[in-house]
């Protein structure tokens, strides 16, 4: 595990979900800037599947990355999430920990949401968080919704135990259409991450998220 500690930093999360828009919106940003890898976690409560590359098994894995220009960011990939409640309990506490350890005040979490029946072409995001006052601070800023309903997995959870902390948050669902990944979702997703964090990325066309983020990916999982 890497020292590195950044000062005021925001913590963005991209594990699998639905349609994997938050695992795409992160490839997609790990592909646009320079990038310090922290550390990588490893899990006995991720699924017990392992992936094959090239005859190579490969384990489930979440990475760290350390961001310093053109803003101090942790950014939080993943291959699998944990698969009982238990597991995303005890795993996210743990990057929660690693989180603040290495200097993020803030945590941005991303994922998808299904069930609507009109999708609207830029995709809406709605916004949770655990205090009133980080919804009005950031809710504008990438043009969201308050939620109101459930949140499953880490995406939530991760909110939830920052909150605890002390740390500013703010979860945000993009509606998704019937592909998987939705790209367009994922788009989405990344312009508000970028927004929230000031990474200052020129953001791609769909097309060009889909090439980019497919190559980080199979560099990642490789």
């Amino acid at each position: 595990m890497s020292n590195h500690r950044l000062d005021d930093a925001s913590f963005i999360e991209g594990l699998p979900g639905i349609e994997l828009v938050g695992k795409v919106a992160i490839a997609y940003i790990l592909g646009r800037v320079k990038a310090k890898k922290i550390c990588r976690i490893y899990s006995p409560y991720f699924p017990s599947v392992a992936y094959i590359s090239d005859g190579r098994i490969i384990p489930n894995f979440t990475d760290l990355y350390a961001v310093e220009d053109p803003a101090k960011a942790i950014i939080m990939y993943g291959s699998a999430q944990p698969s009982s409640s238990y597991g995303q309990y005890e795993f996210c506490q743990k990057v929660i920990d690693l989180a603040s350890k290495h200097g993020a005040t803030r945590v941005f979490t991303v994922g998808g949401l299904g069930g609507k029946e009109k999708i609207s072409p830029r995709r809406e995001i709605f916004c949770s968080s655990t205090d009133r006052r980080y919804l009005e601070k950031y809710l504008e800023l990438v043009d969201g919704q308050v939620y109101s309903g459930q949140i499953v997995g880490a995406v939530g959870i991760l909110i939830n135990l920052a909150g605890s902390r002390g740390l500013e948050n703010m979860c945000m669902l993009v509606e998704i259409g019937e592909s998987t990944p939705d790209y367009f979702a994922a788009r989405r997703a990344a312009e508000a991450l970028i927004k929230l964090t000031g990474l200052n990325i020129e953001l791609s066309s769909v097309e060009e998220i889909m090439k980019l983020s497919n190559r980080v990916i199979s560099q990642l999982e490789s």
